[in-house]
């Protein structure tokens, strides 16, 4: 065989090595999607059982605002509402959009300890489903925070439903990161996706709150964000962690970070 046909041999063999390499990892990362979408729709069918059992039981204002919501959004699922809503934004990730399981919410609410005397803003409301849920089961006030427009149109039409909500539930279309947070007493931010440069700026968001004023937040806390930034403004914020534990989310576990606004860093 001559030299030029052993290169050919070579390069043409160096190139199906290659190709099956790169179809060997595409398959790779196209099971990886199919188990974590399979699971993510179990874990959400096992959810919705879990909720029709616990709650729509002992709440029938709850289980019929609840099941509006999903009936709304059954076609059209929320996931791609918000991922059209980024596109147009020209957001570089568009999968930002994430749900709180409201078996875990109740877990969160336990453990921060929320009551009927508290406010609690919930940053990033989705469609409302937790904001209906904290209303309807701990009796606090709710103000859900959420740019778009579709899931904050259609849950304040629900709010005008219900009268037994009026006065304790409003949604407000806003960016959390400007918006005015200093009425709450406890503030929820799932925000899991968000990036280091987002949660600064969060955190520069949070010093008009009040002193003793609650922060949840998944996967991540403050202070770790602190500790690693180099943003001088936040750099005597402290909020100390005073619970934390594993929360069951549709993608899988992550540590709810239960936190308290002090005044600045203890000295």
């Amino acid at each position: 065989m001559g030299v030029l046909r052993k290169r050919y041999v070579l390069s043409h063999y160096l190139r199906l090595r290659k190709l099956g390499k790169r179809w060997s990892l595409k398959l790779a990362e196209f099971l990886d999607f199919f188990y974590i979408l399979l699971r993510s729709r179990l874990f959400r069918f096992i959810d919705f059982c879990g909720v029709i059992l616990k709650f729509y039981s002992k709440n029938y204002h709850f289980a019929k605002t609840d099941l509006a919501i999903i009936s709304e959004y059954w076609l059209d699922s929320p996931f791609a509402i918000s991922r059209r809503y980024l596109k147009l934004k020209l957001e570089p990730d568009v999968y930002q959009y994430g749900e709180t399981p409201l078996l875990t919410l109740e877990k969160i609410a336990h453990y921060a300890h929320i009551t009927e005397r508290d406010c609690v803003f919930e940053l990033g409301c989705g469609t409302g489903r937790c904001a209906f849920w904290l209303a309807h089961f701990t009796g606090c006030r709710v103000v859900g925070i959420e740019q778009i427009p579709e899931f904050v149109d259609f849950a304040s039409q629900l709010v005008g439903k219900g009268d037994i909500l009026a006065g304790k539930i409003s949604f407000i279309r806003d960016d959390f990161f400007n918006a005015d947070l200093s009425p709450a007493t406890a503030i929820y931010c799932y925000g899991s996706k968000m990036d280091d440069h987002q949660i600064e700026s969060l955190i520069l968001n949070l010093r008009d709150t009040q002193p003793g004023t609650i922060i949840i937040t998944v996967s991540y806390s403050l202070n770790e964000i602190i500790a690693s930034s180099k943003n001088r403004a936040i750099s005597r914020e402290y909020f100390p962690i005073i619970a934390q534990f594993d929360g069951e989310f549709s993608w899988g576990k992550a540590t709810v970070f239960i936190q308290k606004k002090l005044p600045q860093y203890p000295s």
